[in-house]
């Protein structure tokens, strides 16, 4: 839901991603392959390499993957596996490097956010620390370009979201694409320059039943539904995929924002605004105190978003 990029510079984060790998060498099987595979060499993009196929923006991957996977739906099963095969034993085998690649992800020093699934912001997914001071990370490394479908991004450092388990299961997202055509699919990454899910899509309360409106939304949960208002049709793919309003839907989830929903109702901004002149604190500091939400960050609770959104906050 929202774009996971570190925080610090962009050409600091690719070089230290690089030391990650002996490029000369990968360098070196690529060119190997791209000779042996002269066919697949001519479909894609005439500046490929191995580092820009380690440290290339999305947009850029994503033209690697839809070429390659191209060139692929036009050979039998047996020789698309045969050739997926080849380029995973010539140097693009993700299994050899996942364990650097998630303490990449993890190490403070590199200031990735990692707090929620980035695609659902419903499970919790940060790194823990055991008594014996190993780290112990909750979220899975996802592929949003399949590393199956193509070997050749499957260490590429902006491929990667830190996903919950459901979301980057089979019955979910699995190996699938975020959208349909090369367009929508470099668009729709979360690592993608300018995906905007947070400010095209905000969650609202939907009422099913006409004359309910006065009632206890909580006490009338089947009456109501969790739904989204979308100003860009191309982000209601995303909302698809991952199954989102059946989620939020779902039990707690939904019930947790009706009872926000039905707080903030209660409390409307003369309120607040009353209680904090009575304390003599500001209006973000009762606001906060209130509904547990600091009005002026991102605080990374579970569904804060869909928290923020039905209570009709910016």
């Amino acid at each position: 839901m929202f774009r996971f990029v570190s925080s610090i510079k962009p050409f600091v984060l690719k070089k230290s991603y690089l030391k990650q790998y002996n490029v000369k060498l990968l360098q070196a099987k690529f060119d190997v392959l791209m000779t042996a595979y002269p066919e697949i060499k001519a479909v894609l993009p005439d500046d490929i390499s191995a580092k820009k196929l380690l440290v290339g923006n999305f947009k850029y991957l994503t033209k690697v993957y839809c070429a390659f996977t191209s060139y692929l739906n036009g050979k039998s099963t047996k020789d698309r596996l045969s050739i997926k095969n080849a380029f995973v034993r010539g140097g693009f085998n993700y299994d050899s490097h996942k364990t650097k690649i998630s303490n990449f992800l993890m190490d403070i020093t590199n200031q990735f956010e990692i707090h929620n699934c980035i695609y659902c912001d419903i499970e919790d997914v940060t790194t823990f620390t055991k008594a014996n001071g190993t780290k112990v990370r909750k979220f899975e490394t996802e592929h949003v370009l399949d590393k199956g479908d193509c070997p050749l991004v499957g260490m590429s450092l902006y491929n990667f979201v830190p996903s919950c388990r459901i979301c980057n299961g089979p019955d979910i997202k699995g190996t699938k694409t975020i959208g349909d055509t090369e367009t929508e699919i470099a668009r729709l990454s979360p690592t993608a320059e300018g995906y905007d899910f947070a400010n095209k899509v905000k969650f609202e309360v939907k009422i099913l039943t006409p004359g309910v409106e006065d009632l206890k939304a909580t006490s009338h949960v089947d009456d109501y539904e969790i739904d989204f208002n979308v100003s860009e049709a191309l982000y209601q793919k995303s909302i698809n995929l991952f199954e989102l309003k059946s989620r939020y839907n779902h039990g707690k989830e939904k019930l947790e924002l009706l009872e926000w929903r039905e707080i903030r109702r209660n409390n409307p901004d003369s309120r607040i605004q009353q209680l904090a002149d009575l304390y003599m604190v500001s209006f973000a500091e009762m606001f906060e105190d209130m509904f547990k939400l600091d009005l002026r960050k991102r605080e990374h609770y579970p569904m804060e978003k869909a928290r923020r959104d039905v209570m009709l906050i910016d």
